[in-house]
């Protein structure tokens, strides 16, 4: 399963990183617009063609990318 994380502005959802379950509850996190690690941490994100499954924050996508892969508790 993958979701794509977009940031709203004032007139378009801008893309700016793409979550990928790479197999046995695990994700890695591929940030697809460079300018989005230069948001504050608390920069909401919005799920663009998937459930946010608890990722609300540029904060969030950060941390899941720095532990990736990340193992998703069921």
């Amino acid at each position: 399963m993958s979701t794509t994380f977009g940031v709203q502005t004032e007139d378009e959802l801008v893309p700016v990183a793409r979550r990928n379950g790479i197999g046995e509850g695990r994700v890695s996190i591929t940030f697809i617009n460079p300018l989005a690690r230069l948001l504050p941490s608390d920069t909401p994100v919005v799920p663009m063609d998937n459930t946010a499954q608890g990722v609300e924050t540029i904060d969030d996508l950060l941390y899941l990318e720095a532990y990736e892969p990340v193992i998703i508790e069921e």
